[in-house]
């Protein structure tokens, strides 16, 4: 399998490389000095953790927290592309490999095909692949990037309109009592960008989303809406987010159920919604002090053969807490970057027969993100 991988890569690079015909390369995270034939790079992070759960320390270890390699260009004036590998996946890493074409109809309209980011709203989505030690985990339900095509609209200036097909849920997440099932179910977004005022001093990334389930009259709604707010040396992001899940995604819930029922196979259904807001001060060059707050309660939406999870229950609380320092070396160039963070992750269940998995947990995060251009 590994040979396989090997010589499938070998062979994209043979396919792209020989185009020479293209002046810009379309990326979302700029990087100095960029080559327009071909741009090879490497994003590597890793840090010291110490964690202490249930008044418990768990002690200090170094660990990879992601290794990524990323090529990206344009094959000719009209179509571009990116690929990205993720060569190390550790626990509860996101999978971000990305393997895609963008073709380019005109000046207002582009068409994405491939395995590409899903086109979800909010300011903690647009930094998620870069802010690893400040990202709240708990938000986006599906790690696996889809493969499917996407319309890009930009009908004026600083507003792009993205609509997006791709593929659903491929996971059999089925109540045992479901017997009509979609073989091959998919998912749609509607995502609109958009900026206002010189130097965009206010951004908005906004959208929703549909996915169908394996099992037919099942769907997973997602509402994302985020702004930012960027007053130089001083920036303020805020989102809410809705995940309202007919089929719940993380398994949680059921884990827990499931512990404390060994016959429970049904899986709930559940809504979540999450407040984030994040602060960052840029008090002294190459110095930035970062605050962020995480706010999440979760509901359910019916009940189940059970006299724990009822219809309309609010179950969970959560609360996440982010304080920190980012110090980057190299002024107006984020390519490297070193970071001290505490978490405090909080989650109390309203239910008595499940108070007993309530959590408090503390992290300390010392680390570093660098992304180097090989070629």
């Amino acid at each position: 399998m590994k040979k396989t991988k090997i010589i499938l890569f070998v062979l994209c690079l043979g396919f792209f490389y020989p185009f020479h015909n293209f002046a810009e390369i379309i990326k979302q995270k700029k990087t100095t000095n960029e080559n327009p034939h071909l741009n090879i790079f490497v994003d590597f992070s890793s840090s010291l953790n110490s964690k202490v759960k249930k008044e418990l320390s768990e002690g200090s270890r170094f660990s990879e927290d992601y290794l990524n390699f990323e090529i990206i260009g344009k094959a000719n004036d009209k179509i571009s592309y990116r690929l990205t590998k993720q060569l190390k996946k550790t626990e509860n890493s996101e999978m971000i490999d990305l393997a895609y074409l963008k073709y380019k109809w005109n000046e207002k309209l582009y068409f994405l095909i491939g395995k590409q980011p899903f086109a979800f709203g909010s300011m903690e989505y647009a930094n998620h692949f870069y802010e690893y030690a400040y990202r709240y985990p708990h938000v986006y339900k599906n790690q696996v990037n889809p493969v499917g095509f996407s319309f890009v609209y930009l009908p004026i200036k600083n507003h792009e309109l993205q609509f997006q097909i791709v593929n659903g849920n491929n996971i059999k997440n089925r109540e045992k009592n479901v017997v009509i099932e979609i073989n091959h179910p998919m998912g749609y977004s509607v995502n609109w960008n958009w900026s206002l005022f010189k130097n965009k001093i206010i951004q908005n990334r906004w959208s929703y989303s549909i996915f169908q389930e394996n099992d037919k009259n099942k769907f997973w709604k997602f509402l994302a809406l985020g702004s930012k707010l960027n007053l130089k040396p001083f920036s303020i992001e805020a989102d809410y987010i809705l995940s309202d899940e007919d089929v719940e995604k993380n398994m949680n819930m059921k884990k827990i159920l499931r512990s404390l029922n060994n016959d429970y196979d049904y899986i709930p259904s559940i809504k979540y919604g999450t407040y984030l807001v994040k602060l960052k001060y840029n008090f002294i060059p190459k110095w930035n002090l970062i605050a962020k707050g995480v706010y999440e309660i979760g509901t359910s939406k019916k009940g189940m053969n059970n006299d724990i999870l009822g219809e309309n229950k609010l179950f969970q609380k959560a609360y996440t807490y982010y304080g920190g320092i980012e110090f980057l070396p190299i002024i107006k160039n984020e390519d490297l970057s070193f970071h001290f963070v505490y978490q405090n992750h909080r989650i109390n269940y309203n239910l008595d027969q499940i108070k007993k998995e309530n959590k408090n947990d503390h992290f300390i995060i010392l680390g570093f993100n660098y992304r180097v251009k090989m070629i």
